[in-house]
C-alpha cells in the first residue's frame, strides 16, 4: 500500500526507514476507518464476526461491545447442545414510525427465553425479559486492526488501490484547504469495492425461507 501511494505521489518517501512512513500509516488508518464506516452501513457485507451476549436473570438489557459496528443476526444458543435453537426477531418500525421508547411488545412482568430484541446501538433489550442466564450468539461487523508497515491487510486485494488512493488524498490536504470533497472521493473509490463485496452470491435469484406453517 505504501508503494501504491508512492506511485500516485512521487514526492512521498515511504520506503522502509524513510521519513514519510509514519505519517502515511496514519493516513492509511484514517482511510481504513472511512472505508469501514461505509461498510458498516451495508447489511451482511463481507462476512460477520461471531461473538456472544450473556443475559442476566430479571435484567431486560445487555450492553453491546463497543467494537461492534453492525449487527446482522442474533441466535438463541441451546444450553444442552451448544447449538443455535432459533433466530431472534428484531422489533423495528411499525407503520413507518419508530417508537420513542423501547418498543418491546411483551408485558414487563413476562419473563422467559428471549425471542425478540431491540437495540439502539449501545444496548440490546430482550423480549421477554430473561428469567435466567442465557447465551445469545451475534453475527456482525467489527473493524479490523490498525494497519502497520509489516502487518497483514485485513481486506481483499481489490481494496488496496482505493484505500491507498484515499490515503494519498488525505496527505495532500493543506491546512486551509476545504475538506468537503474528501467524503465524495471516499464514496467514489470505495463504492465499487463495497458493491462487489455485497454481491458475493449472485449466481441466481434468492430463495425463500419459510419459518412458519399455517393450517386451516
Amino acid at each position: 500500500m505504501l508503494d501504491l501511494m508512492e506511485v500516485m505521489d512521487r514526492g512521498l518517501q515511504l520506503q522502509s526507514g524513510e521519513t514519510g512512513v509514519s505519517k502515511a500509516l496514519k493516513a492509511l488508518n484514517a482511510s481504513q476507518d472511512h472505508f469501514e464506516s461505509i461498510l458498516a452501513l451495508e447489511p451482511n457485507v463481507y462476512g460477520s464476526t461471531v461473538g456472544t451476549f450473556t443475559t442476566s436473570a430479571d435484567t431486560e438489557s445487555t450492553t453491546m461491545p463497543t467494537t461492534l459496528m453492525r449487527l446482522d443476526r442474533l441466535q438463541y444458543i441451546d444450553a444442552g447442545t451448544s447449538k443455535p435453537a432459533w433466530d431472534l426477531d428484531r422489533v423495528g418500525a411499525t407503520g413507518d414510525y419508530y417508537h420513542t421508547t423501547v418498543p418491546l411488545i411483551t408485558a414487563p412482568a413476562t419473563t422467559g427465553k428471549p425471542v425478540k430484541y431491540w437495540t439502539n446501538g449501545k444496548t440490546v433489550y430482550w423480549s421477554p425479559v430473561p428469567d435466567a442466564v442465557y447465551t445469545i450468539r451475534y453475527y456482525g461487523f467489527v473493524p479490523a486492526s490498525d494497519i502497520t508497515a509489516s502487518g497483514t491487510f485485513a481486506y481483499p486485494d481489490m481494496a488496496l488501490m482505493p484505500m491507498a488512493t484515499f490515503a494519498t488524498k488525505l496527505l495532500r490536504i493543506g491546512k486551509d484547504d476545504d475538506g468537503t470533497g474528501v467524503n465524495e472521493v471516499g464514496a467514489q473509490v470505495f463504492g465499487p469495492v463495497i458493491q462487489a463485496l455485497g454481491r458475493f452470491n449472485r449466481d441466481r435469484a434468492p430463495g425463500y425461507d419459510y419459518r412458519y406453517t399455517h393450517s386451516t
